[in-house]
């Protein structure tokens, strides 16, 4: 049979394995037997080998040689016939749902980058069993058997009688009038070879090499051949590789038996059984319950894809139920028999390397011996009969007949109207061309086919004029020679196979030649218009085939037309959506939502998102239509309020039944509200102890501050830091708080045990609806110092044993934020505060929240919002690197001492020169001393403290009204200005555990209106041993005042001198 799949046949080698001689198969009984015992039959053991390895030569009427090059001889059992039309329809369906490739490569244009198939397997298989299926028809000879091979078994009794009746049974075929199926090239004189099968493991060769020597002396030398296979015992494993299963074609199941067989005996009859419209084989329960929500959506598109009901997918030409199609028969000659249970079926296990090189050698020996030489006499007997008929009186009639004849007309009369005997002159013509074309000689088939086209142009013969166009273009193609006029004949040839003969089959047929002729002349829009002119409504499947095969043309023209590629291929994706080939319909809206990504066409792309979407929930691939849905929520959408809604409600239903069928999946990301990645904060500072009266704690740092200042506190704490130990502030890093995107962490941060950290994170509400978050808490991992890692998702997915979620509780407390609102395109900042109890590595993962239709309570899912690092760009002196943003990871150290600092309350409206006295209140709240505490002031200038136990710089104390004259030239000496010591003590320790201290101080306003900040910032260092990564915390505070004016008054006294 026909194999142009899985090798990657160019052009050429396609042609030439569709159009090479076609040679029966009759066996015995005991032949059968043989080739049984390696699951196989004769033809298909001969199926790898049919090629030529060696080269042949063949001879014309003139004697000249002609060198074939790659002859492939093709082996049909004499019984074949084609399938009935439903089941070819079936097997066609089949051929493209079993074949599938997932292997992609990249396409560059430009910016654009394509992912296409590497290759199309779904297609070959589609084509192999389409040009197998069709009937052989009148007006060509190439799908006629030339010759016919008789199989016999060295272990028959009688060899001679059972070849006699093999062969009778032949003539009974062949001498059949009007000719029937099986037809022949030449009823009249087919040549008949004789195969002995000798089994090399059963006896000796002897007696088979009688039984060959008495069909020699019956038939002839050159039609009688001996081959010895199944060398090996059943049970010895195989020597040889498996070279037939990729040959075989299998039968699908539950099929009748092969008596009961009733194919078609016409190409009348077989008319209807090759137009192929679509089957949708795949039923509509099959898909999940999801799939019917959508059934109200309001999308109304050309390419709509709702799918209609198997029974509605069949056209009323064709009507006919899944059950009658799963009834029907197929031919076991042809068509293997699937094995039940799954079970591998092992060919070719009794055969040795030997036996493989000896069924190499009988198609080589069979071809050079009887083929070829019976083929030189065919051409021999055609040309000699073709010069007889062609007198003076035919030409002249012939020229007649061409000189008034005309193009034909779609209104033509009907193809069949001339009827051509078998020794008629055109036909002798046209079976001289096949031969030719069959074993390579192209120059002379290709002048056979002119002459043939000629007389049936003159006979108005349409359909045979059609088939020797189309003969005629592809033999100069193959002949190397095609140029614009050859394509123009396989243009007309598909045009009159279409619109005049209304043979659907053989337009395709040449289509799918002409489309191979137009690739390799790179003539790939060409081939594309071709290829889309094949399309019709009542051919689903075919067209979307085509339509494929025509976007990819349109791919690999020059310049790439990747906008026809892309409107082709969502086409294609709707054909293959209409005939049930739905994993085919998702790849090619997949493979054309490349084109239309990011380039404004919103609802473009919504339309191919939401058909991917239900295509993917047909084919149970849910977490696919979950980005498919989620992109319809986006925030760029241009769909009403209404249809987002009815988005949203899918969504949320799809979501559920992933959630159902995969429970181990835990909990899954939600599409919406959007989280603002980049809005993500994060504060780490020592905890304010609430005070009671007229005190104020310390104000510290905002999580919502927008760290303008921060180079200021950073020159303060390195004053204190140089101050406080000189030798540690040589290579001064500061201490960070606030991480936010202008400020990232490039080191993983440090958090205190027993100390809260906040988080602040802004989420955006992408639809047209309001939705509510439910329930909201934040996600985190906790890797623990002895390696166990703890998280909250396990109790929100239920993953988790009760021990587990006390062990998760105890080991961060969070803050559970009932519920936020959002309405339409509305964004909202959400705060959390988390305590860490347990030392080790914190991961703050994202959020997890239940969201809520506003307007439909019940439509909810609960889900997360996942939190990503961003890569921060961090340039250097020689290179750009790119880091990891790592403020969400956090590093979680033991307890250390912690001094909560506070003020008495002060006006914020002051009037200018103003002196404000302050109560400084300093606690210890920790279980250890504190030593050393060190406090800088911006502006020293308007700060006094008045405490004994203080060291108060000499400046300060100088002078009081103006500090803005002095020239600070040094360092040491600014430092001087700024830093101050406070409870000096002899032993170091200026604060015992829960131990409090008052330091008084004065606030003086500046003179000038205004707004007035004074910014305070203490230090205070650790014991030795408390802890390896921080040696001393800080406390931040500001006073912002409003300062307004004032009459300022001097008096100067004057001393008089008067007696």
């Amino acid at each position: 049979m026909i194999h142009i799949t899985g090798h990657k046949y160019n052009a050429r080698e396609i042609i030439q394995n569709m159009f090479s001689p076609l040679v029966g198969v009759i066996c015995s009984p005991l032949a059968n037997e043989v080739c049984a015992r390696n699951n196989l039959s004769f033809m298909e053991m001969l199926q790898p080998f049919s090629k030529l390895l060696n080269d042949a030569q063949f001879r014309d009427v003139s004697d000249t040689c002609v060198s074939i090059k790659g002859l492939r001889l093709n082996f049909c059992d004499v019984d074949w016939r084609p399938p009935q039309t439903v089941l070819a329809r079936k097997m066609l369906n089949e051929a493209v749902t079993n074949a599938h490739n997932d292997e992609t490569k990249t396409v560059n244009i430009g910016t654009l980058k394509l992912k296409i198939p590497t290759s199309e397997p779904w297609f070959e298989h589609w084509r192999e069993t389409f040009l197998t299926v069709q009937f052989p028809a009148d007006h060509e000879f190439t799908r006629h058997f030339l010759s016919c091979l008789i199989v016999l078994s060295s272990s028959d009794p009688n060899i001679i009688e059972s070849a006699q009746k093999l062969t009778q049974r032949v003539h009974q075929m062949q001498s059949v009038t009007p000719q029937k199926l099986p037809k022949w090239f030449n009823p009249t004189n087919v040549l008949n070879s004789y195969v002995v099968l000798h089994e090399g493991s059963q006896g000796d060769i002897s007696k088979a090499q009688q039984g060959y020597e008495l069909l020699k002396s019956t038939f002839g030398d050159s039609k009688c051949f001996l081959v010895q296979v199944n060398s090996l015992d059943a049970g010895v494993t195989g020597e040889v590789p498996d070279y037939w299963t990729a040959y075989i074609k299998r039968q699908p199941k539950n099929e009748l038996p092969v008596d009961q067989l009733s194919g078609p005996k016409t190409p009348q009859d077989a008319m209807s059984m090759i137009s192929m419209p679509n089957l949708q084989m795949s039923n509509m329960s099959d898909a999940i319950s999801t799939t019917d929500s959508g059934s109200d959506v309001a999308i109304i598109h050309p390419l709509s894809p709702v799918q209609e009901n198997a029974t509605e997918a069949i056209s009323s030409k064709f009507s006919i139920s899944s059950e009658s199609i799963a009834s029907q028969n197929i031919n076991a000659n042809v068509w293997a028999t699937e094995p039940d249970g799954g079970e591998t079926v092992v060919h070719g296990a009794c055969l040795n390397a030997m036996d493989v090189e000896n069924l190499r050698h009988f198609v080589q020996d069979y071809t050079v011996r009887a083929l070829i030489p019976y083929a030189e006499q065919m051409v021999a007997v055609l040309a000699e009969a073709i010069t007889n008929k062609k007198g003076v009186s035919k030409s002249l009639l012939s020229a007649t007949k061409r000189l008034f004849s005309s193009k034909p007309t779609s209104n033509a009369v009907n193809q069949n109207a001339v009827i051509y005997t078998h020794e008629s002159s055109e036909l002798q013509t046209r079976k001289l061309g096949d031969l030719y074309f069959m074993f390579g000689h192209y120059n002379l088939a290709f002048q056979a086919y002119h002459q043939a086209k000629r007389d049936f142009n003159a006979d108005s013969a349409w359909q045979y004029y059609a088939g020797a166009l189309e003969m005629a273009a592809v033999s100069a193609f193959m002949l190397g020679t095609a140029y614009r006029k050859t394509f123009d004949y396989m243009e007309e040839a598909i045009k009159i196979y279409l619109n005049v003969c209304k043979l659907q089959q053989f337009a395709t047929r040449a289509t799918l030649l002409s489309m191979e002729c137009l690739r390799t002349s790179r003539l790939h829009g060409e081939a594309a218009n071709q290829l889309i002119r094949m399309t019709s409504e009542d051919a689903d499947l075919r067209s979307a085939l085509l339509l494929e095969q025509a976007s990819y043309c349109y791919l690999t023209t020059y310049p790439s037309m990747y906008r026809k590629y892309a409107f082709n291929i969502v086409l294609a994706g709707n054909r293959y959506s209409r005939a049930g080939q739905r994993k085919h319909a998702h790849r090619c809206y997949q493979q054309a939502y490349h084109v239309f990504e990011s380039r404004g066409w919103s609802l473009a792309e919504d339309h191919i998102q939401y058909t991917m979407a239900k295509q993917a929930c047909a084919l149970k691939r849910l977490e696919e239509a979950s980005v498919s849905y989620a992109h319809l929520l986006h925030p760029d959408s241009q769909q009403s309020a209404q249809q987002q809604i009815i988005f949203l409600k899918e969504y949320i239903q799809m979501h559920t039944e992933l959630i159902k069928r995969n429970t181990e999946l835990g909990l899954l990301s939600l599409a919406l509200p959007q989280v603002e990645q980049n809005s993500i904060r994060v504060l780490l500072s020592t905890p304010n102890t609430l005070v009671s009266g007229q005190q104020v704690s310390a104000s510290g740092i905002d999580i919502k501050a927008d760290c303008a200042d921060e180079t200021v506190w950073h020159k303060m704490e390195e004053m204190l830091v140089t101050t406080a130990d000189p030798k540690k502030a040589l290579v001064f890093k500061p201490t960070r708080f606030l991480y936010s995107k202008e400020y990232p962490a490039l080191e993983q941060p440090l958090a205190v045990q027993g100390e809260p950290i906040e988080i602040s994170v802004t989420v955006f509400n992408t639809v047209k609806c309001s939705i509510t978050l439910n329930g909201i808490d934040l996600l985190w991992k906790l890797q623990l110092d002895n390696g166990e890692v703890l998280s909250n998702e396990s109790i929100y997915s239920h993953t988790e044993e009760s021990s587990s979620k006390a062990a998760v509780a105890a080991a961060i407390k969070t803050q559970c934020i009932p519920a936020v609102v959002l309405d339409e395109r509305c964004e909202h900042t959400i705060f959390f505060k988390i305590t860490p109890k347990l030392t080790g590595l914190l991961n703050i993962i994202g959020m997890v929240g239940e969201v809520v239709l506003t307007a439909e309570p019940t439509a909810c899912l609960q889900g997360m919002l996942q939190f990503e690092a961003p890569q921060v760009r961090v340039k250097s002196k020689q290179s750009t690197q790119l880091l990891m943003d790592n403020k969400l990871n956090i590093k979680i150290t033991p307890a250390v001492p912690s001094m909560a600092v506070s003020f008495s309350q002060l006006p914020t409206n002051i009037i200018a020169g103003e002196i404000l006295p302050v109560t400084m209140t300093l606690r210890n709240s920790g279980i250890v001393p504190i030593e050393d505490i060190y406090l800088c002031c911006d502006q020293p200038r308007w700060l006094t403290l008045t405490d004994a136990d203080t060291e108060v710089p000499l400046s300060i104390l100088k002078t009081v009204k103006d500090l803005t004259n002095e020239k600070l030239s040094k360092d040491r000496e600014i430092r001087r200005q700024r830093v101050i010591r406070l409870l000096k003590h002899e032993n170091s320790v200026s604060l015992k555990p829960q131990e409090c201290a008052t330091v008084p101080l004065h606030i003086q306003a500046p003179y000038q209106k205004g707004d007035f900040t004074l910014r305070l910032l203490f230090l205070y260092a650790l014991p030795d041993g408390t802890s390896a990564a921080i040696k001393y915390r800080l406390v931040r505070h500001n006073w912002k005042f409003q300062v307004h004016e004032c009459l300022l008054s001097a008096v100067t006294c004057v001393i008089s001198n008067t007696l």
